[in-house]
């Protein structure tokens, strides 16, 4: 079981600061969850995106998240959504992407 795990784990790479971790995760796993059980510094007060405290950038392939929910089409608006911003809390991970965490408050 936990070898077929290792198979579909989805590379997550984070950027924190001038620091690089590779995460992995598996399809559909929540993003805050995946930054916080890696002890990243994410923040975060909600985790329903009402909040706005867990944007950040990323950088994902078409497909390997999920789309924008209606908060953060309310939260962080079609601009910031544009440049790749999102709320960590409302991203499903569904394939290969790259985070960075040292833009918060910047959209």
């Amino acid at each position: 079981m936990e070898q077929e795990k290792k198979q579909h784990a989805l590379a997550i790479t984070v950027w924190a600061g001038n620091k690089q971790h590779q995460l992995n995760a598996a399809r559909g796993d929540n993003l805050l969850m995946v930054l916080t059980r890696a002890k990243l510094p994410v923040e975060f007060f909600c985790t329903t995106g009402k909040c706005r405290t867990c944007i950040l950038r990323l950088q994902a392939p078409v497909g390997s998240a999920s789309p924008a929910s209606a908060t953060e089409q309310y939260r962080v608006g079609r601009e910031a959504l544009a440049k790749g911003f999102r709320l960590a809390c409302q991203v499903f991970i569904s394939g290969p992407m790259t985070v960075f965490l040292d833009t918060p408050g910047s959209a």
